[in-house]
């Protein structure tokens, strides 16, 4: 099991790379092409709310924050080479409160994607979304490879149990994703705006995934998400998912909702924000315990958009 020693150190840390990813992003790549739940973030405390394990209902484990260091670096093209390409070096920890400060198995998930404009002539010859949108929205395809592990080479079950082994028990999994999704910042009335919207099928390889995995994490998740901006100043970006298995495997389904404010946009990217979600945990190897929950804290909300230079 991993400590941290000293933990207000090491959130002073978190903070200063959550500033010096806002200057790497440089507001390159906008949320129609990478999932929200992608962002940069800190939530403090463990948020109120319960979680379903294989005892019963249990509250959630009392921690001192939970970050997500999410840098995404990008690379886009001329016209005559209509691609882009992003890498995000991926890491979600919690630092728990309890002896010692100590960080169990952080998410490694590392993920490299490429993106391009598409066009869908059913939609702009018949103009489907002219009920919410005054002009035709831009619309884009995004091709992913990610990894998804926690650096632990113990067996995942407890030897002799069907029990998980949290303290070293090995979780591994490769998966692609294929997505499409739209951008626009057209009214739908005066106090709302429609920024974007994605939809995604994700799948798991057998490539580099824990064996005793097999039917107890998911194959197949398909994901859709919607981000609004209210008043101006308050953006929504809610998104729902269900995920498939193998072999007794029982689907699961996630919601998931963030609520944001930018205080001071003309001179920082970071946003204060509520996090609503229910679902599976999503730290690795908790995945068998339900959460839900609301929680509060600091993310990084970038505006631009990811557009091919002509």
């Amino acid at each position: 099991m991993k400590s941290l020693k000293y933990p207000c150190s090491w959130f002073f840390a978190l903070l200063f790379l959550i500033h010096q990813n806002a200057v790497t992003q440089n507001l390159t790549v906008n949320s129609s092409i990478v999932s929200f739940a992608d962002q940069t973030y800190v939530t403090f405390g463990q948020g109120i709310g319960n979680r379903v394990t294989s005892l019963g209902v249990k509250r959630l484990e009392p921690i001192l924050f939970e970050g997500q260091i999410a840098p995404l670096f990008s690379l886009q093209f001329s016209k005559r080479v209509p691609f882009g390409f992003a890498l995000c070096p991926k890491i979600i920890f919690r630092m728990y409160n309890e002896f010692s400060y100590p960080v169990r198995t952080p998410s490694y998930m590392p993920f490299l994607l490429i993106y391009h404009k598409v066009k869908y002539p059913i939609l702009h010859r018949y103009n489907l979304f002219k009920p919410f949108l005054k002009i035709k929205p831009t619309f884009y395809m995004t091709y992913k490879y990610g990894h998804h592990s926690n650096g632990q080479n113990g067996t995942y079950f407890i030897p002799g149990t069907r029990t998980i082994n949290y303290e070293n028990g090995n979780f591994a999994t490769d998966y692609t994703e294929v997505s499409t999704s739209f951008l626009s910042g057209d009214t739908i009335h005066k106090k709302i705006d429609l920024l974007s919207g994605r939809f995604a099928v994700e799948h798991h390889l057998g490539l580099n995934r824990e064996d005793s995995m097999y039917n107890t994490y998911y194959y197949e998740k398909l994901s859709l998400e919607f981000r609004f901006l209210v008043l101006n100043k308050i953006t929504v970006a809610t998104g729902f998912s269900a995920m498939f298995g193998r072999d007794g495997f029982k689907p699961h389904y996630a919601s998931d909702t963030y609520i944001s404010y930018r205080p001071l946009p003309k001179i920082s990217d970071i946003s204060v924000f509520a996090k609503l979600y229910f679902g599976p945990d999503y730290y690795n190897l908790r995945y068998e315990n339900n959460m839900s929950f609301i929680s509060f804290g600091i993310l990084l909300e970038p505006k631009a958009l990811a557009i091919i230079k002509k």
